[in-house]
């Protein structure tokens, strides 16, 4: 073979070796993200694991979201009232995370279309409740949410609203 040939060869395998090692990187990396997508929908989901047994290991706040879920507002007393306060600032926060997250894509379209609709339906006690609001864009996102035709409405959700506009 003359080296010329051998050079050609030389220069063919090692772009091949190059074009393989990219692809096997390529696979490397999907992995990685398919990983760091799974450990943060774990955390979400020991999050909310973590919430619901505060809710229904702790009877006042249990009494306090069914008054809420049955529509018995005005028996919600200042105490109740504060406690949701906190309860309900928590909870903000995290929607925040998981708009963070989503618009970072480190949460899957799921988890963001179950949480925001969550944070929908919430919107009008946040505001009784005065809660800080504080990501605006997030905010636009749940309010358009509420005004599209494909937005479902907790029962619960829908008497609050009403019986904050006889309250008004």
């Amino acid at each position: 073979m003359k080296s010329n040939t051998v050079q050609i060869l030389t220069t063919v395998l090692s772009n091949v070796a190059v074009f393989g090692g990219l692809i096997f990187l390529i696979l490397e990396l999907r992995q990685n993200s398919e990983i760091a997508l799974s450990q943060v929908r774990l955390a979400r989901d020991n999050a909310i694991l973590e919430e619901f047994s505060n809710i229904y290991g702790d009877n006042d706040v249990l009494s306090l979201h069914l008054k809420l879920r049955k529509g018995d507002f005005e028996s919600i007393t200042e105490l109740e009232k504060e406690r949701l306060f906190w309860f309900e600032r928590v909870r903000y926060q995290r929607f925040e995370d998981v708009f963070f997250q989503y618009g970072r894509g480190m949460i899957d379209q799921i988890a963001f279309d179950e949480s925001m609709s969550f944070a929908a339906n919430r919107v009008s006690l946040w505001e009784w409740l005065e809660i800080p609001m504080g990501d605006k864009e997030m905010n636009d996102f749940v309010s358009n949410l509420r005004e599209s035709s494909t937005f479902l409405r907790e029962t619960w959700s829908d008497k609050f609203e009403d019986w904050i506009e006889k309250e008004i």
